[in-house]
């Protein structure tokens, strides 16, 4: 529930409808959801967790907070109920809590998900689902108000070199060594990493070790602040040579003026990688393409209507990424007026049932839903706006041509959001061909934006709505 009155009631209320339904893209005999954030115990209290269960059992959950050195300051197991969810601020896991950790959620159950949240919950917020590890890891976004997190999510000593890089590939200065014990956790601000380079010119990091880890970086101020953007590490032996961002938008809208930074980075450090960047309109027809060659290691950060030579105005559409090797990349889209920023993650494989997150839609928040087609023949869609214990609040059909994405609000889709008393809840959009999609929460005065990823479905999970009037 989205507590008015109280700026700590409506910290609590938002975390507890945050229903992470993103599910995991492998099986698994157990789960185990890594958050490596590394949180002070001041900030414990304006720091939520989710945890979803689609299963049809309860699932026990037990909340790891790990010390630097890899000893446990606090720990707690909590029953996530059958196809429900639990969401608790910090301070509820870990009130006794006096040194700054990370949080290991794990659990005998098949399929959990999580995903924690944060910020001053006024100026900005953000968040993250749990980060894969892996012995190779690519951050895909640096700047010089960034803070790179990395914890040792396995029980083997890591050594890690960070090494930063430019659009050319190139190494930008020597590597930096850091030890993390078992378990444990290091931060740092990137130019405290590196404090003779301009990070101006650097792009992104690689992270490497024998052993698998954890990262993310926090990234403030990026395009327009006060921000404050999240993006997980990802494996630099993933295989995606396809990219698509659904929603991408330049210009001025109102009383907003947009800009969309298209970050992409070459996963091969011997090869260049030749890439084909393609913006497709909203009405499926007009499109600009452009071709580079990426070194190895390099990457490309621009503005959506410098890289792609937009014509004037408002600009709303989608962008498809193709190369000849393995690509990791990201859009941000920024409010420059109030100073709101999303960074989210290309998306790979197109699906025909998608979840998001949860709904934040009663004043002073707004949610906003973006789906694209990227096939030839239309689809038929359905979403279903649902409250947390599953029920309907309403739901809508359409048809989505070939070729093209749909943005609204979810209001304009589901109207009765706007007529609950409380807030919360999820989204779960089905079709009957492959789509992307992503959503947007973001407060009125879009001082916030903050992306929510989509989720898929565990194979042997069924999930079934309630069926639309």
């Amino acid at each position: 529930m989205l507590n008015m009155c109280a700026k700590v009631g409506l910290k609590r209320a938002v975390l507890v409808f945050i229903t992470i339904l993103a599910l995991p893209a492998f099986v698994d005999s157990q789960s185990t959801l890594s958050f490596p954030r590394a949180i002070q115990p001041s900030e414990l209290s304006t720091s939520g967790f989710a945890v979803v269960n689609p299963s049809a059992v309860d699932a026990a959950v037990t909340f790891t907070f790990y010390r630097a050195d890899g000893t446990v300051e606090s720990a707690t197991t909590r029953t996530v109920p059958a196809r429900g969810q639990l969401a608790k601020l910090g301070s509820d896991l870990f009130p006794g809590a006096a040194n700054a950790g990370w949080v290991e959620a794990t659990s005998p159950a098949l399929g959990l998900q999580g995903f924690w949240m944060a910020g001053d919950w006024t100026t900005f917020m953000d968040g993250a689902d749990a980060a894969v590890s892996s012995p190779d890891l690519v951050v895909p976004i640096v700047t010089p108000q960034s803070e790179l997190h990395m914890a040792n999510t396995g029980t083997n000593p890591v050594v890690a070199q960070v090494r930063v890089y430019g659009e050319d590939g190139l190494q930008l200065a020597p590597a930096v060594v850091q030890v993390i014990q078992p378990k444990g956790f290091f931060k740092s601000e990137a130019s405290a990493l590196f404090p003779v380079l301009n990070l101006a010119t650097a792009t992104h990091l690689r992270l490497t070790c024998v052993n698998p880890f954890a990262a993310l970086v926090i990234v403030r101020n990026f395009i327009a602040g006060p921000s404050w953007a999240v993006a997980n590490a990802v494996p630099s032996s993933q295989t995606l040579m396809n990219l698509n961002f659904p929603q991408v938008v330049d210009g001025t809208l109102g009383g907003a003026s947009w800009t969309s930074v298209i970050g992409i980075t070459n996963l091969s450090t011997s090869a260049p990688n030749d890439i084909t960047l393609t913006f497709t309109a909203e009405d499926g027809v007009t499109t600009k393409s452009v071709m580079l060659s990426l070194p190895p290691n390099g990457a490309i950060r621009n503005n959506a209507r410098m890289l792609f030579g937009l014509p004037a105005g408002y600009q709303s559409g989608w962008a498809k990424v193709t190369g000849t090797l393995p690509i990791a990349g990201f859009v941000a889209y920024a409010e420059t007026v109030a100073g709101g920023v999303a960074v989210t993650a290309g998306q790979g494989e197109a699906q025909t049932n998608l979840l998001f997150a949860h709904i934040a839609d009663l004043p002073p928040w707004w949610t906003g839903l973006a789906l694209l087609n990227p096939g030839v023949r239309s689809v038929n869609v359905e979403v279903f706006a649902l409250n947390p214990d599953g029920s309907l609040i309403g739901g809508a059909r359409f048809e989505l041509k070939g070729s093209t994405k749909m943005a609204k609000l979810l209001s304009e889709w589901v109207p009765q959001t706007q007529t609950r008393t409380t807030d919360g809840g999820y989204i779960f959009v089905r079709s009957d061909g492959p789509i992307y999609g992503t959503e947007v929460f973001f407060s009125r005065s879009l001082l916030i934006l903050a992306n929510v990823a989509p989720g898929k479905l565990v194979p042997g999970i069924t999930y079934a709505p309630p069926p639309l009037p």
